[in-house]
This record gives structure tokens, C-alpha cells and sequence, in this order.
């Protein structure tokens, strides 16, 4: 008995000393495990906290961005119209309605206006679309921004154009800016203009974003930043602070955090944008405050929270210490219970123990029968658990995998077996992938998928279909299952590409069909206006094929050739039409036929300026000037020619009345001249005879004055009389020895500069040259005019060079280049210069009367050659001109035809 109870009480003892180690222990726990809490809750709101003003300022910076890239978007569109008016304004901002902008009150265009310029502006805008438009400057300063047209967003902004946005400095400080930078910018907050009627309670403050608009590319000012875009204007939103941002922000914080968005001014002042305040009354515990980029500005975010509503906040650490605190002493009771029922307790797991070594045995039997059905099967299936560790892959998933080893990471199974999308190259997310997704507690379907690795280089199609395993099933995880389709999806894409290639063949077809139609259409439409668009032409124009034969003659063609009354079937010969209208040559030379316009450029050359005259049934004569062209197909081969032909008759007899004029002024201007100037001269050699003395000085300068008077004006009466006389002089053309008449006024230009022995000797080179087929008279004119001018133009002090040359050019013509290194022609004067009284270099100090090269030019057209202006490599200018050689008979003198190619 006393064993019994001896052995009772040490049972008793042990169980004591155990169950209060056990209190002992527990107690430290708990209150070691309740510090750490409190540590980690800590940081769990400091984290919770920073997430939260992060959210807050990402949907400050969106929401912001947002409205900027629409605002670029608006300025690049309304620059791209030429001339901008107010309905293509309208239309440029119209897609903004529907992108849902809070607090945007209107989107306006403005311009930068002179103060010298406002009618103007005023007007030029109401012509394009505000026909109501005033601008009144309502401030100070040389120049100022007006708002020109403007579109409300609000249902009750109204009235916005006309407006001096100078009036209110943040908005045009903004506007310089955005000029000054080329990009948008936002401005200080302030009160808008629109605004200031309402109530007191119903205010906030606002602010502009503005945009510069550029134009089309043009010459470049400093003032713009775009380079060489011109500046048109600015493209300008007004927004309402707390309309603007406060509702994305109250959405972000869930009503759980005061915000408040500042801006600082240019004052240095912050300037509340948008305030929101949570509902919560307690006590704001913890603050943050973050800058946040608003175009081109530093905005101010200030988030205010309460400490015990962030996640992870409240008074979890002491409830889990006290609950520790409670559990260690239930864990010294049990403790203590436990450690005397041993007994009973090893009694009760030996027959357990028994029991679940049934239960496993017959747990192997059903696992092997499982196995061997998967193995059987010709599907891949694999098992995860809830740590994606694979528990079972039958040898079919094996097969379709192709990769031996299984990859425990479920984050890199992408490329660990090498997952695609169908299309064969973008990866499938290894997130997104079914066993991964059925891991989430999410099913899936018949997923395709492609797997491509060493196992299966040129890869397969996999359809996928998984499935959540949850605890009661035994072990939570996910089973997924593999059914190869490649066969299936090779023979549905053959079927796609073939209905797609039927389809594009179709399509095709209808397309060439519609395209066909609709460029008969066009061609019949386009010919069509193309007659009416010559027969509305006072100008005679006509068309004939590579034969010769007419096949196309405007209204004013038919007018003027007898017996052609319709455009096509007409067997009318360029010969025959030539003989019907009588044409000829101004001396009365009937035209050959190897001279008509058509037929020259059915021999591929270029007719320009011919003159003709055609003498009507009546018996009066018109006076045309023609032009013809050769038509070539692709391949450049000649398929006909075209000419056209207009009447100069009046200007023919205004310039020879104007001819007859000037030759009788001249005339009649020489001989008093010449007495002035003789007389001009006897009295200045009577006041130098007079001897040496300063009571005649000024005299004598007042009669040089007027005999260099009097040399001009004799000067310009012999230009004008050889400017009348090229034109209207007989042409005498013989053939000539162009290099003796070269040296002839070579000699000549030499010996009147030897005179002046302060004048540099001149050097003139002249090279071999051909005869031609000239007017003697003319000729020479023409030489003397060119190498006087080449002389003449050189820098002071600087001997003068000039080359003279010629080369054979195009067979029946000498090309004659007249080069000198003297001032050069002045850039885009090169046509100019032969313009009748036009001097390139009036300013220079030359003198001159501006007729040379006019008849130079005159002269060279009359033998039908050409003449143009080049700058000579190395400095100076090139005169080049042609004429006919000596054994060149086919060429009338009156003609000027050319070929293809000019030189130059």
C-alpha cells in the first residue's frame, strides 16, 4: 500500500516541478513574442503608411500626366492646321469631351498680340471663325495674350474669348513659359477670372495648364524654341483644384487619410490645390509629405493618417501576450494532467498506433491501384502541393514535358520547360500558368499552350486543364492534366491559312475589280475636266502622236485652224494645219516644215518663245508666240508633242511704238548733248586757263559734275538705241571668224584702259574658237558688252582676268563662255541681271545704265541661241551663250529652240 502511494506521490512531485516549467516558461515566451509584435506592427504601419502616400502621389502623377499628354496631343493637332479657324479648333478638342476630365472648366486658344496690332489681330480672327470677337487690353505693357476661341467643359463656362490674360499674372507667366521651354507648363494657383462673380462658399482655387502651339516648318526666328516651326499661339485649360484632383483622391485613400495638395507660388507662398479629409474624428497619429512633378512644377503632397486604422494596427501585441500569458497556464494544467494519466495515455496510443498502421496499409493498396491507372494513361498528370513541390508526373507528362527533372520554383517553370503562348514566342507567364493559377484556388479549362526545349526542339501543342486540391481531400495542392494536340492544332492551322488564302484571294480580286472601276471612273472624270480646263484656256493648244496627225485641239485651236471641229477622228497632218494657218515668220519667210513647233519637238528638242505670224481668211494678221514640248512614254521614248500658242499682237505694237519713241528721244537728246557738252568743256578749260587759284574751285566741280552728267546720260541714250536696235535691226547673218572678232574688241577694251595709268593691266585669255553663222554688228556689240562687264566689275586695285573660250555644243551650235574673277553675281540674281534696267550691284560703285545684258540677251535670241549667268569656281561669274556654227544652215535666225538638257 505504501509503495503504491510512494510511487503515487513521486508521479505527483515530477508532475508539479514539470507543470510549473512549463507556467515559467510560457510566461517568458508570451512576453518576448508580444515586444517583437509590437516591433514588427510598427513597421507593418510605417510600410502600410508609405504604400498609401506612394498610391496617393502615383494618382496625382497619373492623373496629372493624363492631362498634360492631352493637352500636347490638342497643341500638336491644332498646329497642324493651315489656316487655324474656329471650326477646325472646335474639332481639334472635341475628342476631349468624352475623356472624362475632372475640374476642366474650357480648353481655349490664345495668341500673342502687339500693341501696335490689335485691329489687326482682331480682324484676321473674326475672318476665321469669331466673327463677334474684342479684344480689350485691360493691362499694362507693350505686349499681352488674348484668348481667341474657346470651348467650355463645364456646362457653364461661357464667354471666354476676348479675354486679356495678362490682366491675371500666373496664367501669362505660365504662357511665357511654355513658350520660353516648348513644352507644357502649369501655373500658380489662383482665383480664375470666370470665377470671382461666384459665391464665397462655392470659390476654389484653380490653375492653367498651357501648351505652345508650332506651325508648319518655316524660316527660324529666335523667338521660337521649336527651331525652324513658327510659333502660332498657346492651347490653354483652366482647372478647378478640388474638382480636379480631389475625387481620384479620395478614391486612392478609401476614406482613410486626410490629403492635402499644395503648390508653391512664385512668391514663395504655398497654395493649397485640393484638400480632402477623411471621416474618421480621432486624432491624426502620422504624417508624410512627398513632392510630386506637375509638368514643369514641384507640387506638394501631405498625407495625415490615423495609426490604428492602417493594416496591421490596434492592440494586437498586448492581447497576444495576455492570451500567452493564459495559454502557458492551461499548458501547466494540462501539463500536469497529462504527466499522471501516462499511463492511460500510453495505453491509448499503442492502440492507435495499431489502428493507423491499418489504415496505412490500406492507404498503399489504393495509392498503388492510383498509380497505376496514371501510368496507364496516355495524358500527362501532375500533382503539386500547396509549396508547388511536385508529389506525382506519370510518365506520359514526362514524355510531354520533355525535361527529366522536376523544378520545385514554381516562379521559373516558364523557362524551365520552355512555355509559350500559342503563337509559339511570347512566354506564358509562369503566374498565369493553369497549375499555378489552380494553386490560387483558381480552375482552368483546355488551356493551349506550346512547349518548346531540348526535348522537343521543334515544340508541341498542349491543351491544360487543372484543377485546386483542398485539405479535405488529404493534402491541399493542385492537379493538372496534359493532352497533346499538335496533330489537331497542324490541321486547323492548314485549314486557317487556306480559308485565309481564299478569303485574301476574294478579297483581291474585288479590290482589283472595285480599283479598276474606279479608275475608269477617275481617268473619264479627269479627262473630262482636263477638256473643259483647256477649253476654257485663251491659250491655243494642240496635241499630236508620233505620226504627226493631230489628236487633241482645245476650243481656242479650233477657232483659230479652218476646217477642225471636233477632238478626236480628225486626219488632220501638223503640216497640213501649218499650211492652214498661213504661219510665217516675222520678215514674211513662210515657216518649213522642218521649223513647225510640233515637228521640231517630234525630234526631241525643246521649242521656246518662237514667233510667229498668222494671217486669218480675213486678211488680218496676229502675231503668236509658240512653245512646244516632246511627250515620252515610261521608257522615254517619244509617243507625241504638244503646243501651245497665245497672241501677242498688242504687245508687239506697244513695243514698237515704244521702239519708235525711244529711237526719236534718242535722236532727238543727242545733239543738245553734244552741245552741252561741248560748251560744258570750253568753259571748263577757260576757268583752268584762268591759272592757279581757289576763286574758281567750286565752279570747276559743278562742270565735272555735269560733263560725267552728260557722258551718262549719252551712255544710256546709246544703250537704249542698241537695246531697239537688237531687236528691230535686219539680221545680216553670215558665217564669221569668231576668234578674229574676239581679238578685235579684246584690242580694243585694252587700249582705252591703257589710257587710265592708275588701273591695273588686265590680263584676257582667248582660246581656239570656231566660225559661226552672226551678225557681224551684233556680234560685236554682244563681245564688247560681255568682256566690257567682266573688266569692268573688279574689285579696286585689282588687275582683272578674263578667259575667253569655246566649245562645240550639240552638233550645230558653239558654246562661248565669258569667265572673269572679279565681284561675282550676288545669290538669286542670276536670272535677274538680264532684266532691262537691272543692276545687281547698283550700291557697289559701278556705273552703268542696266541695258547690257538685256542686250546681250536680245541678241543672242535673235541668232536663236540661248545665254545664262553661273559663278565661276574659284571666284567671279561665267556668261555662257550659244550661236550657230558657220555650217549650220538648218536653224533660222529667229527661232530659239533648244534641246532637252540646257547647259550651265
Amino acid at each position: 500500500m505504501w509503495s503504491v502511494v510512494r510511487r503515487v506521490w513521486r508521479l505527483v512531485s515530477r508532475a508539479g516541478v514539470l507543470a510549473t516549467l512549463v507556467a515559467v516558461l510560457a510566461a517568458t515566451v508570451s512576453v518576448g513574442a508580444g515586444v517583437v509584435l509590437d516591433r514588427a506592427q510598427q513597421r507593418e504601419m510605417t510600410q502600410a503608411l508609405d504604400r498609401k502616400v506612394g498610391a496617393v502621389a502615383a494618382v496625382v502623377a497619373n492623373e496629372t500626366g493624363r492631362y498634360v499628354d492631352a493637352l500636347r496631343t490638342v497643341a500638336a493637332s491644332i498646329g497642324a492646321f493651315e489656316p487655324l479657324t474656329a471650326a477646325k479648333f472646335e474639332r481639334a478638342v472635341q475628342p476631349l469631351r468624352s475623356m472624362g476630365f475632372a475640374g476642366a472648366t474650357s480648353i481655349v486658344f490664345a495668341v500673342p498680340v502687339g500693341a501696335g496690332d490689335i485691329d489687326r489681330v482682331q480682324a484676321l480672327w473674326r475672318q476665321r471663325g469669331a466673327p463677334d470677337l474684342t479684344l480689350t487690353p485691360k493691362s499694362a505693357g507693350p505686349d499681352r495674350i488674348f484668348t481667341i476661341f474657346a470651348e467650355p467643359f463645364d456646362g457653364t463656362t461661357l464667354g471666354g474669348e476676348g479675354i486679356d490674360v495678362n490682366q491675371v499674372p500666373a496664367p501669362a507667366r505660365a504662357l511665357e513659359e511654355a513658350r520660353r521651354t516648348g513644352d507644357v507648363t502649369v501655373s500658380d494657383t489662383y482665383l480664375l477670372i470666370r470665377d470671382r462673380n461666384l459665391p464665397e462658399d462655392q470659390r476654389q482655387k484653380s490653375f492653367i495648364l498651357g501648351a505652345p502651339v508650332y506651325g508648319a516648318p518655316g524660316p527660324t526666328r529666335a523667338s521660337d524654341p521649336a527651331g525652324a516651326r513658327p510659333f502660332l499661339g498657346w492651347v490653354l485649360m483652366g482647372l478647378r483644384g478640388q474638382d480636379f484632383i480631389g475625387a481620384a483622391v479620395r478614391r486612392s485613400t478609401q476614406n482613410t487619410a486626410d490629403v492635402t495638395l499644395s503648390a508653391r507660388d512664385a512668391d514663395g507662398t504655398a497654395g493649397v490645390v485640393a484638400a480632402v479629409r477623411a471621416d474618421s474624428g480621432r486624432h491624426r497619429t502620422d504624417h508624410r509629405t512627398v513632392d510630386v512633378r506637375v509638368a514643369q512644377a514641384q507640387w506638394r503632397l501631405r498625407v495625415s493618417v490615423v495609426a490604428a486604422d492602417l493594416p496591421g494596427g490596434g492592440p494586437f501585441p498586448a492581447a497576444m501576450t495576455t492570451a500567452g500569458l493564459g495559454l502557458g497556464g492551461l499548458l501547466a494544467v494540462l501539463t500536469f494532467v497529462l504527466a499522471t494519466g501516462r499511463a492511460r495515455a500510453d495505453l491509448r496510443v499503442a492502440a492507435a498506433t495499431a489502428r493507423l498502421r491499418r489504415t496505412e496499409a490500406e492507404a498503399r493498396e489504393h495509392a498503388d491501384l492510383l498509380s497505376a491507372v496514371v501510368d496507364s494513361v496516355s495524358d500527362g498528370v501532375a500533382v503539386v502541393d500547396e509549396q508547388a513541390r511536385f508529389l506525382l508526373q506519370n510518365p506520359a507528362a514526362k514524355v510531354l514535358l520533355g525535361v527529366e527533372d522536376n523544378q520545385a520554383d514554381s516562379a521559373t517553370w516558364q523557362e524551365h520547360y520552355g512555355i509559350f503562348h500559342p503563337d509559339g514566342t511570347t512566354p506564358f507567364p509562369s503566374a498565369e500558368l493553369p497549375l499555378s493559377r489552380a494553386l490560387a484556388g483558381e480552375p482552368s479549362d483546355q488551356v493551349p499552350l506550346v512547349i518548346r526545349n531540348a526535348g522537343h526542339p521543334d515544340g508541341i501543342v498542349l491543351t491544360v486543364s487543372a484543377r485546386p486540391l483542398h485539405g479535405s481531400a488529404g493534402r491541399p495542392g493542385a492537379v493538372a492534366v496534359f493532352h497533346d494536340v499538335t496533330a489537331r492544332a497542324a490541321a486547323d492551322r492548314e485549314i486557317a491559312e487556306a480559308n485565309t488564302a481564299m478569303r485574301e484571294e476574294l478579297t483581291l480580286r474585288e479590290a482589283a475589280e472595285a480599283e479598276l472601276r474606279t479608275a475608269r471612273d477617275d481617268l473619264t472624270a479627269e479627262r473630262a475636266y482636263l477638256r473643259q480646263v483647256l477649253d476654257a484656256l485663251d491659250v491655243s493648244v494642240i496635241t499630236c502622236d508620233a505620226a504627226g496627225v493631230l489628236v487633241h485641239t482645245n476650243r481656242a485651236a479650233r477657232t483659230a485652224i479652218p476646217g477642225v471641229d471636233a477632238d478626236a477622228g480628225v486626219p488632220l497632218a501638223v503640216v497640213e494645219s501649218g499650211r492652214r494657218l498661213r504661219l510665217a515668220h516675222p520678215d514674211g519667210t513662210p515657216f518649213a516644215e522642218y521649223d513647225l513647233p510640233l515637228l521640231v519637238a517630234l525630234r526631241g528638242q525643246r521649242v521656246d518663245g518662237v514667233e510667229g505670224h498668222v494671217t486669218q481668211a480675213d486678211g488680218h494678221h496676229q502675231v503668236v508666240m509658240m512653245h512646244a514640248r516632246p511627250l515620252r512614254d515610261r521608257g522615254g521614248s517619244i509617243m507625241g508633242a504638244v503646243a501651245s500658242s497665245y497672241t501677242i499682237t498688242a504687245l508687239r505694237q506697244r513695243e514698237a511704238e515704244l521702239t519708235a519713241f525711244a529711237g526719236i528721244v534718242a535722236h532727238d537728246l543727242r545733239s543738245p548733248l553734244t552741245a552741252i557738252g561741248g560748251f560744258t568743256e570750253f568753259v571748263r578749260d577757260s576757268l583752268a586757263d584762268g591759272g592757279p587759284g581757289h576763286e574758281h574751285h567750286q565752279e570747276r566741280e559743278v562742270l565735272d559734275r555735269t560733263l560725267a552728267t552728260t557722258a551718262r546720260m549719252r551712255r544710256l541714250i546709246d544703250d537704249l538705241l542698241g537695246y531697239a536696235a537688237a531687236r528691230d535691226a535686219v539680221l545680216d547673218a553670215r558665217d564669221l571668224d569668231l576668234r578674229a572678232v574676239v581679238d578685235d574688241v579684246v584690242t580694243e577694251r585694252l587700249a582705252a584702259q591703257a589710257v587710265d595709268p592708275t588701273s591695273p593691266p588686265a590680263q584676257i585669255f582667248v582660246g581656239a574658237m570656231p566660225s559661226v553663222h552672226a551678225d557681224p554688228a551684233l556680234l560685236r556689240q554682244l563681245l564688247d558688252n560681255l568682256i566690257g562687264n567682266a573688266l569692268k566689275y573688279t574689285p579696286p586695285g585689282q588687275p582683272a582676268r578674263v578667259d575667253v573660250c569655246a566649245t562645240p555644243h550639240g552638233g550645230d551650235w558653239v558654246r562661248v563662255d565669258v569667265a572673269d574673277r572679279g565681284i561675282g553675281i550676288p545669290e538669286g540674281e542670276h536670272d535677274a541681271i538680264f532684266t532691262g534696267f537691272h543692276r545687281a550691284h547698283r550700291t557697289a560703285g559701278y556705273s552703268g545704265t542696266g541695258l547690257g545684258l538685256a542686250i546681250c540677251q536680245r541678241v543672242v535670241e535673235r541668232h536663236g541661241g540661248t545665254i545664262a549667268a553661273n559663278d565661276n569656281p574659284g571666284g567671279g561669274a561665267r556668261l555662257s551663250f550659244t550661236l550657230p556654227t558657220a555650217q549650220s544652215t538648218r536653224f533660222h535666225a529667229r527661232s530659239r529652240i533648244a534641246s532637252d538638257q540646257p547647259f550651265g
